[in-house]
């Protein structure tokens, strides 16, 4: 069949649709639903990396938050006794050698109290409603109500708090010297650090025939026992001795500890 140029031009218009028509359904169409899944891949990884940078960002913020944290609490533990100093009685050597030396002072006797965990007391003036029902009967606007709820406000919420715990020990110290020097001696003792505390102090006119041992053990026990009473006694008889008059003195020390919080670490 020959075909003539009119049927030539329609026949190549044909081959040329069915050219194009392929071509996109074998090459063009596969490449564009590549690129759409590879834009909602695309879409999915940007949004696990925003993930991962939002957690980055809370776990830096979190790491600042704890490290602000551990300053704070060092910053609040510096007015204690390093826990070291007292395993290794590293402050009982400086208090019987370096002041006692410095105040002209001997030692004559020592008794360390073994470490202990103890609470933390604390006191507070508790709050008294008195005559509830008067004041009920009088608080037409409620403003006594108001006022009694914010007057008792300190009270209660010290009342919730937790009592601590700390760990602490005790050294009990006979030591003779001129009236003077003792006192120096307990100064600078008192000077050392906040949470170092004389807790105790009985003294005496010092008698080197005496049985210094003995009377020196049943002043100790006698500081235990009364204790406030002694601190009293103590002034009363310090009015008495002359600053150069040599004397005995029983003095009880007290030292307070906490574990330091260490330094977080983060790991990557």
């Amino acid at each position: 069949m020959k075909l003539n140029y009119r049927d030539k031009v329609i026949l190549g218009i044909v081959l040329a649709l069915f050219i194009i028509i392929g071509g996109y359904i074998g090459l063009i169409k596969p490449k564009r639903a590549a690129i759409k899944d590879n834009e909602e891949k695309r879409t999915e990884v940007q949004d696990e990396q925003d993930r991962i940078e939002r957690r980055i960002a809370t776990g830096t913020q979190l790491e600042k938050d704890i490290e602000e944290a551990q300053k704070k609490a060092s910053s609040l533990g510096e007015i204690f006794v390093e826990k070291s100093d007292i395993d290794r009685t590293t402050l009982l050597d400086k208090f019987m050698q370096e002041y006692a030396n410095k105040c002209e002072c001997e030692v004559i006797e020592l008794k360390v109290d073994d470490l202990a965990a103890n609470t933390l007391a604390y006191y507070y003036e508790q709050y008294v409603d008195v005559a509830p029902s008067l004041r009920e009967s009088a608080d037409i606007n409620g403003t006594l109500q108001e006022k009694m709820e914010a007057d008792s406000k300190e009270a209660s919420t010290i009342e919730g708090r937790n009592v601590e715990t700390i760990i602490s020990t005790r050294y009990g110290l006979t030591v003779v010297g001129t009236k003077a020097n003792v006192w120096k001696y307990m100064d600078m003792i008192a000077d050392y650090d906040e949470a170092v505390l004389i807790t105790s102090i009985g003294m005496e006119k010092y008698n080197e025939e005496g049985d210094e041992k003995k009377q020196a053990a049943q002043n100790n026990q006698n500081n235990q026992q009364q204790g406030q009473n002694n601190q009293q006694n103590s002034d009363q008889q310090r009015e008495n001795l002359e600053d150069d008059t040599v004397i005995k003195s029983d003095i009880v020390i007290s030292l307070y500890s906490i574990y330091n919080m260490e330094k977080p670490e983060f790991k990557d």
